[in-house]
């Protein structure tokens, strides 16, 4: 069926997508920037050897042109996380312990970078995922401090033993409870998405007629009164048709009211061949059906409600058989400064002198 209401919310396409992917990515490199910047910051205050903060430096750098490419090539495309977060942040953690291994006093500043690299993946990783990247955190971090044991056994070992016991309490703990958050998250995401679904059908219930799916009275009025409000401000003109199914009470009488129902459901397809996709039609009551007809001289407006009832008159109904249905229909065209009820009354009164003048036929008001 023609009509000028817009249809259901046009889903993500694959570019939009991949723009959201890349913001994501920024947001990560934001954060790999801030690393870079916290190094320079302790090498400033010696807490942290030069040459370690330009390598540490450069390798977050590198990550994140690397990730750059991947994401702009489309590369991140063959994963099956497109977004891959838990490459990233994979990445970002491994870099992260390998700095600790010869970070100095800085270590206890830098440790803290860990679960701030895991807090990028709580709204888009399940628990398993989260564990699976704290379990890599400690045997990466835990090599690190044998590692360092074995080079400089001078070291407390007590104070390193206590050290990676603090991390494998704290960074198993933010995995599960980032991966609760994450729950909670795609259930909110999906009640939003069924609350949106059942607003929608609301919606469409409160303007849409039950029998025939068509617009229903309250929504052409809507629509009338924004038509007439439009021509008003810019001075061009509109038509309204008023299409009446003829003898229908006959064929209620003769072959039933279910018969007379699949007439109505029929109307709004057969009406679609003779209007345009910014013309409205809808069901005003009973058997009476009114075309909206934007843009459109009376004669205009003739020329389609005629093809509206050759169109009807050709069809062939279920429960019907042979025997056709014909419409009687009155036009009119909208005159400046006229009130609705004025037009709709002119309109009434074509289509009521197209009855009494034999019927099947297209009258102007």
């Amino acid at each position: 069926m023609n009509e000028s209401l817009s249809g259901p919310a046009t889903p993500i396409t694959r570019d939009e997508s991949q723009a959201l992917r890349m913001r994501r990515y920024l947001m990560a490199a934001g954060t790999s920037l801030l690393l870079c910047l916290t190094l320079l910051v302790l090498a400033v205050f010696g807490r942290l050897p030069w040459s370690v903060a330009s390598e540490g430096t450069l390798a977050a750098v590198a990550l994140v042109v690397l990730f750059y490419v991947v994401f702009r090539t489309g590369l991140n495309l063959r994963f099956s996380d497109p977004s891959l977060t838990t490459e990233q942040l994979g990445a970002a953690l491994v870099l992260l312990a390998f700095l600790m291994t010869h970070a100095g006093p800085a270590r206890s500043s830098l440790v803290l970078f860990y679960p701030v690299a895991m807090l990028f993946g709580v709204l888009r990783l399940n628990s398993r995922r989260l564990m699976s990247l704290a379990l890599l955190t400690l045997a990466a971090h835990g090599t690190m401090l044998a590692l360092l044991m074995a080079r400089q056994p001078q070291l407390d070992r007590g104070a390193l033993f206590a050290e990676f016991a603090v991390l494998a309490v704290v960074l198993p703990w933010f995995a599960a409870m980032g991966g609760y958050v994450n729950r909670l998250r795609t259930r909110l995401s999906d009640s939003h998405r069924d609350l949106k679904r059942a607003f929608d059908r609301i919606e469409q219930l409160a303007v849409r007629d039950a029998l025939t799916g068509s617009y229903n009275r309250r929504f052409l009025m809507d629509g009338l009164a924004a038509e007439r409000s439009r021509v008003e401000r810019l001075g061009t003109v509109f038509s309204v048709c008023l299409l009446d199914v003829d003898r229908f009470k006959v064929i209620n009488d003769e072959l039933g009211h279910a018969a007379g129902d699949a007439v109505l459901k029929e109307l709004p397809a057969l009406a679609a061949a003779g209007l345009r996709g910014i013309d409205v039609f809808g069901r005003f009551g009973g058997e009476e059906f009114l075309m909206i007809l934007p843009g459109t001289l009376v004669e205009g407006a003739r020329a389609a409600a005629e093809r509206v009832r050759r169109a009807i008159e050709a069809a062939r109904f279920p429960g019907l058989g042979e025997r056709p249905v014909t419409v009687t229909i009155g036009v009119a065209e909208y005159a400046k400064r006229e009130e609705l009820a004025a037009l709709l009354a002119r309109v009434d009164r074509a289509l009521y002198a197209g009855k009494a003048s034999g019927r099947n036929r297209v009258v102007l008001g």
